[in-house]
């Protein structure tokens, strides 16, 4: 904190300069200080208020340094007390939340733990940033007097000069390690480091000088640079060293030779700089270097007709050669990079900087690599290369040289990301087309689930005998139209995997017979009879899903009527003997997935055929029609419709049965399509225990139905009213908040797409809830979307499934059924 003759004016405009001002400081999600909590519980004691925080106002939150009263490590920025505090010089007190119609709706106001007064000061430094508050709580209304606003400023300078002190003393830390890494390498670098006067006699030197020289460092601390270096270069080094000291220069780069404590001559290439009279010295042994050149120059020759760069490098990674054609790709000449490492100078903004890392890791464990980078000429023009590296070792193992090929990629590279951004357009157009069919899905789910729900609840409502049959003709159309909007989706499905399979029991008469009476008026219209062939040897029951034999049986059905005028089209099922079986199986070398089965009581193979006395198919064709957007002739759409879409779709659903699909048909004559399925037989003690265990499970049990739409609010009410459940309602998300809060329920069924905050939000604000009913009461998605990407958006907002518009009375039943059956207040 500081006075106000001294304070400079609060720069609460500036959002960015404070949170960099905050950021230097390094205290934001730190762990615990002595320092920083001896002040908050010197403020509890004095001012005997329950709560006590030092806060600090990150860029979306406030996060608790030290905290009395509250267990809790951050609270959202906005709508905070803190937000406003920060932005006044002095004291900022709120005597009174509920009255305040900035906090009077702050969740920390309205829940627990109910808080009504607030005062506190902002903690600026020395720039005027406030960096956070220095802030005390009450769950009661209250006021402070001028004293004691007095002692928490006082507090909270105290606070303000603790802050201060950290920083200073990690500064101070950092400096210090800073320093230890400097001698460290220094006292570890296998280069010789040494520091002489100046007539160069050696005041330090490092350990190096051992390995380097074979000189100890005592021994070395008595000799003169100038005495070991060797006599024919002695004139040509003080020569250089005087000429540009009388020019004023005071850095030197000199190559000369050195004489090794045992006699050998070794070339160091020095470093010197002179500051105070005093030489700091840096020397890398290029014996080796030096010995190798003259072999280079003999393989410079043949390198250098290649039109692929060749560079050489030395044992320490610095280039020492390179060919025409590298000048050539890179524009870099030798001058350019002798010394230096070839990666630090094709390196730009767009180098993978990792994997340049990488391959120097390679070849420091002596290992040869080979990857693709992408580099930068020295005009500073972006190119792609393609480096093969290769290790030359001496007889002891270890690195003479670095041989590295290089190719000029560019042209691959740029044809790649054509390819690339082409696959990535793709990629765009089929998320907008999932995304168009979702909300189509949407758009046209919403009021069929009007039809089909007002539909149910009709039937169920003992109507008229008159009315009975004209309510089933309703109620499965009404279902026929939501299937064709599902073949479309599925289709989608099926191509990108998505397609889920159902297993549960259902009477395969009663939907042929279902499907037959609702294509009745169609028939009729082309003057054909449908005839059903039904073996009564079918079980009542079937495990399978229902829906898929649905829609296979209608595209194929559907097909026949529109195909055949004044004929028959005859639908006719049958179960398939272990001969017929064989015989099948035999035939079929299309089929995918497990072969057909024989009866073995477990399982039970169904064989369809689908046959009409219609235009038929030329034989040409009749492979191609279970192509996508495939019909036999061009004509074919034009006069009697369709989109070519329902046999692909059919032939997809059935290999995902583990089945395939066949055609016989006579051009002029007729069409008939066969396939065999594979069903589960049906336990039937099992499902009468399970309707047993069922009944009565919902008696008593409250459900919260949340939706803005009247009509799904009068469907879900009418069907949950007949199940036996209480049931309360919300329009939004704000009302449902409020009344979870209030109230008790077993379940809640929540529409995701809601004026306001939606579905997912207000879950998830149900969830953070304190207490453990508002994270296990389960909440169920109410959605006429399809997409499959939502099933992770409702498991990450904390809803536990979804069911799906228009409602599904047996979908709905196994839902309530799965989440109320061991569920209690």
């Amino acid at each position: 904190m500081l006075t106000s003759e001294s304070r400079k004016p609060l720069r609460s405009d500036d959002e960015e300069g404070r949170l960099n001002a905050l950021y230097e400081y390094d205290i934001l999600d730190s762990g615990r200080d002595v320092g920083f909590d001896n002040l908050t519980k010197l403020a509890r004691q004095i001012f005997n208020l329950p709560y006590v925080f030092i806060t600090f106002v990150d860029r979306h939150r406030v996060w608790f340094k030290s905290a009395i009263g509250l267990d809790a490590d951050e609270t959202p920025r906005s709508n905070s007390f803190c937000e406003c505090a920060i932005k006044e010089w002095d004291v900022h007190e709120v005597c009174d939340a509920l009255a305040d119609e900035r906090f009077r709706s702050n969740p920390l106001v309205i829940g627990a733990p109910h808080f009504r007064y607030y005062v506190g000061v902002p903690l600026i430094n020395e720039d005027g940033y406030a960096l956070g508050t220095l802030c005390l709580l009450d769950d009661v209304p209250n006021k402070m007097s001028d004293e004691c606003r007095d002692m928490l400023r006082t507090i909270a300078a105290e606070v303000m000069m603790h802050l201060t002190g950290r920083k200073k003393a990690i500064a101070l830390q950092n400096e210090t390690q800073r320093l230890e890494a400097m001698l460290n390498i220094s006292a570890f670098s296998p280069e010789i480091h040494a520091t002489l006067d100046f007539k160069g006699k050696i005041m330090f030197i490092n350990g190096a000088v051992k390995n380097l020289l074979g000189y100890s460092v005592e021994e070395a601390l008595n000799l003169n640079l100038w005495d070991i270096c060797y006599k024919e270069d002695m004139q040509l080094v003080l020569d250089t060293l005087h000429k540009g000291l009388e020019a004023g220069k005071h850095e030197f780069e000199i190559l000369f030779r050195i004489l090794s404590k045992d006699g050998s001559l070794r070339w160091f290439s020095w470093s010197l700089v002179t500051i105070n009279r005093t030489w700091y010295a840096y020397g890398r042994d290029h014996t080796e270097r030096r010995k190798v050149q003259s072999e280079l120059t003999r393989l410079s020759l043949v390198a250098s007709k290649t039109n692929n760069a060749v560079v050489i490098n030395d044992h320490n990674n610095e280039v020492i050669w390179i060919n025409d054609a590298f000048e050539k790709i890179t524009g870099f000449n030798l001058e350019d990079l002798r010394g230096h490492r070839l990666g630090d100078l094709l390196a730009g903004p767009g180098t993978d900087l990792n994997g340049i890392a990488q391959a120097r890791e390679h070849s420091r464990r002596n290992e040869s690599f080979a990857f693709d980078v992408l580099c930068y000429r020295k005009d500073k023009q972006q190119i792609w290369l393609s480096v093969y590296n290769t290790m030359v070792l001496d007889a002891h193992g270890k690195v003479e040289m670095e041989v590295e090929i290089i190719i000029d990629i560019t042209d691959k590279k740029v044809a790649e990301r054509a390819l690339m951004d082409a696959k990535e357009k793709a990629l765009q157009l089929s998320a907008s087309k999932e995304m168009f069919l979702s909300v189509m899905s949407h758009e046209i789910r919403n009021p069929l689930n009007a039809v089909i729900g007002m539909t149910h609840l009709l039937l169920e409502n003992d109507p008229k005998p008159s009315q009975l049959e004209d309510l089933k003709i309703l109620k499965f159309s009404g279902e026929n139209l939501i299937h064709i909007i599902n073949d479309v989706l599925d289709y989608t499905k099926i191509e990108t995997g998505n397609l889920e399979l159902e297993h549960i029991p259902f009477s395969l008469k009663t939907l042929v017979n279902d499907i037959l009476n609702s294509l009745q008026v169609n028939g009729n219209k082309n003057s054909n009879q449908l005839k059903l062939i039904y073996d009564q040897a079918i079980p009542e029951q079937l495990m399978g899903d229902k829906t898929r034999i649905y829609q296979i049986l209608m595209n194929l059905l559907g097909n026949a009527i529109k195909f055949t005028d004044h004929g028959t089209v005859t639908l006719k099922a049958q179960v398939a003997t272990a001969q017929a079986a064989q015989l099948q199986n035999a035939a079929d070398t299309t089929a995918v997935g497990q072969p057909f089965l024989a009866n073995d009581g477990s399982k039970i193979q169904i064989n369809f055929e689908v046959s009409d006395t219609g235009i038929g198919i030329p034989e040409d064709k009749q492979v191609s029609i279970f192509e996508s957007f495939t019909q036999a002739r061009t004509d074919i759409s034009r006069k009697y419709g369709g989109t070519g879409l329902g046999l692909a779709i059919t032939r997809k659903l059935l290999q995902l049965l583990k089945s395939d699909i066949h055609v016989q048909s006579t051009e002029g004559q007729g069409t008939t399509f066969f396939f065999s399925i594979v069903f589960d037989q049906v336990d039937h003690k099992e499902i009468e225990a399970s309707l047993e265990s069922q009944s009565g499970v919902f008696r008593g049990k409250k459900v919260l139905v949340v939706d803005d739409n009247e009509i799904n609010i009068l469907i879900v009410k009418r069907i949950l009213t007949t199940w036996g459940l209480e049931n309360d309602v919300a329009a939004d998300g704000e009302e449902a908040i409020r009344k979870v809060m209030e109230n008790r329920y077993d379940l809640i069924l929540m529409d995701i797409n809601m004026p306001g905050i939606d579905g997912f939000e207000t879950t998830s604000i149900i969830r953070e809830l304190n207490g453990s009913y508002y994270q296990d009461v389960p909440v169920i998605a109410l959605t006429a979307s399809t997409q499959y990407h939502d099933s992770s958006k409702i498991s990450a907002s904390g809803m536990n499934g979804y069911l799906l518009k228009p409602f599904n009375h047996d979908k709905v039943k196994a839902v309530l059924s799965e989440f109320l059956g061991n569920h209690t207040n």
